[in-house]
């Protein structure tokens, strides 16, 4: 338990809007992928 903890708190936190823009990425990757599965 030692370890992992000390490793979580090595791991820096990531700010609301770069999980944002990481959310949003997949958003458009999701939706591009749905528009190539009607080419295939």
């Amino acid at each position: 338990m030692q370890k992992s903890r000390a490793l979580l708190q090595a791991v820096p936190t990531m700010d609301i809007e770069h999980i944002n823009q990481i959310g949003n990425m997949l958003a458009d990757l999701s939706a591009r992928t749905d528009a190539l599965r009607g080419y295939l």
